[in-house]
């Protein structure tokens, strides 16, 4: 899929690559153009038509409404009628709209090429889009409050399959005529009943075709709208409102599968905005593996997060960041091609096959947190990571509103690994570390990062074997070890030191002589 300029995304158009068995996950910072992505797929296989969908002026990028928005899509799998010709492949979809002049909406046909100007709601519907965003509107998507929710889908698609049997066809016909019976033996009923027929039959006396009324279910359309989808629990019918968030999302990715299995030709887009919302972080874990697994099987969700916990690495070419300065722009990338970025910057044994399980093996919430950051400072461990903050806030730096995280690795060895990442996609990344060689004896894994992030090996000697501070646009490497180095640039760091360390031992103290008087 590719949009241009649509909202926030430009003149530079973006292009979203949907990969078999794997969900698409947007991550970025707030108002960076993830619901804007949303909005274009929605526009091209939601509820409505867009070519008969009015656009506002918000729509169109920097409100220039004499741009032309563009959004096209490439699909595969499409076999059906287009519009009023007869049965082709369908190739993708193309949709343009310059304000003042009538919309495009196109399907073209994979044979030849030719753009088909009538796009039939029916071949729409076989790549059927629906949104359960965080406000959770499981009730309405399976509910018949309007022909497009999931529900009113499922009950389209039953007759269908019900009247190719004329056998069962003519036994409901009996069964609800039978029902019908039963209902005109209530006399409040069987009066009302006549009595409409006699009163619109007056009104409508001088009509040139007369209308009645019956009160009938034996279409199987019918009596298909009568069913109701309702939660239980211990055998008891429960309300929407009864459930959990998380248990209402578990409903509406079941209900999506079960549909794209068992009635759609091709397939749906199940969209989650934002699934985290008023989850704990266990029940988060939870739902994204269910999602992950439901996506393996074959349906297509796509998730808008801020959460580390809905992100898997082993899905990186489905991840894709997005950030913005002029316009909405994503960073995205291959396991073929980071392996070849990794062999690149040193890592000579990465592989497509084997990198990403690596990767997800060893990733951790803390650094998936950086996939949020506008820029990331890769350290070494907890003393780094809890005491850089304070210290640059110290010298007017608030690393939180400047979107910046920083990052333990848990090791001198992880730095070079991290940094590939997040650089690959296209995050700046700074690391720091320092030269006490106490876990590096031979001083591999400080020339690794060096060396990755692009350092020649005559400057890495001098960087490594100076005891002072080495400061470039990349890195930061301490003389020796973090503590000694603080301590010997800022004068009063060891008081400050000393003096926290009394008052934890105060307060350890008073800890542990209470709970001696509790227990």
């Amino acid at each position: 899929m590719t949009i241009e300029n649509f909202r926030s995304i430009g003149d530079e158009p973006i292009s979203i690559k949907f990969h078999q068995n794997m969900p698409i996950t947007f991550v970025g910072e707030n108002n960076a153009g993830k619901s804007n992505i949303i909005r274009a797929i929605e526009l091209m296989f939601g509820e409505f038509h867009p070519k008969y969908k009015n656009l506002d002026d918000y729509d169109f990028y920097k409100r220039i409404t004499s741009n032309r928005i563009s959004i096209s899509t490439k699909v595969s799998g499409f076999r059906t009628r287009l519009g009023r010709q007869g049965e082709f492949s369908c190739g993708g979809f193309n949709y343009a709209y310059v304000k003042g002049t009538e919309s495009s909406y196109t399907a073209t046909q994979a044979e030849n090429g030719f753009k088909n100007q009538y796009v039939s709601n029916n071949l729409r519907e076989e790549l059927l889009c629906v949104i359960v965003n965080s406000e959770q509107n499981l009730s309405f998507q399976l509910s018949y409050a309007s022909k497009y929710t999931l529900l009113s889908k499922v009950t389209k698609a039953f007759p269908d399959k019900l009247s190719s049997d004329e056998e069962k066809v003519q036994r409901l016909k009996e069964l609800f005529e039978h029902n019908k019976q039963i209902f005109l033996e209530v006399e409040e009923f069987r009066q009302f009943s006549e009595s409409m027929c006699t009163i619109s039959g007056q009104m409508m006396s001088n009509m040139t075709h007369a209308l009645g009324f019956d009160f009938s279910s034996y279409d199987p359309s019918n009596y298909f709208k009568t069913l109701k989808v309702h939660p239980s629990e211990d055998g008891q019918i429960r309300a929407f409102e009864e459930l959990g968030t998380g248990q209402q999302q578990i409903l509406a990715l079941s209900f999506a599968k079960a549909y794209s299995d068992n009635f759609l030709g091709q397939g749906m887009i199940l969209i989650l905005d934002e699934p985290e919302s008023h989850l704990h972080p266990i029940a988060q874990k939870w739902l994204a593996k269910q999602m992950h697994s439901l996506a393996e099987s074959g349906l297509q969700i796509i998730i808008t997060t801020h959460s580390p916990y809905f992100i898997n690495l082993e899905y990186l070419p489905g991840i894709y960041i997005v950030s913005k300065d002029e316009q909405t722009k994503i960073s995205n990338i291959t396991a073929e091609e980071f392996a070849q970025f990794s062999i690149d910057t040193g890592a000579v044994r990465a592989t497509a096959e084997t990198i990403l399980p690596f990767y997800a093996a060893h990733s951790k919430t803390n650094i998936l947190s950086g996939l949020f950051a506008k820029k990331i400072v890769l350290v070494k461990g907890e003393t780094e990571e809890l005491s850089l903050p304070i210290i640059f806030e110290g010298v007017g730096l608030d690393v939180l509103k400047e979107g910046i995280a920083i990052i333990g690795v848990g090791g001198k060895g992880n730095l070079a690994n991290w940094w590939r990442l997040f650089t690959a996609l296209k995050i700046p990344t700074f690391i720091c570390f320092h030269n006490d060689d106490s876990d590096d004896r031979q001083g591999y894994k400080s020339k690794e990062s060096l060396k990755a992030i692009g350092i020649q090996d005559d400057a890495i000697a001098e960087v490594l074997t100076s005891r002072d501070w080495n400061i470039n646009d990349s890195f930061c490497v301490f003389g020796q070890n973090y503590e000694v180095t603080m301590r010997a640039t800022f004068s009063n760091y060891e008081n400050i030191e000393n003096e926290v360390k009394d008052e934890l031992e105060i307060l350890s103290q008073s800890l542990l002589e209470q709970l001696q008087k509790d227990y």
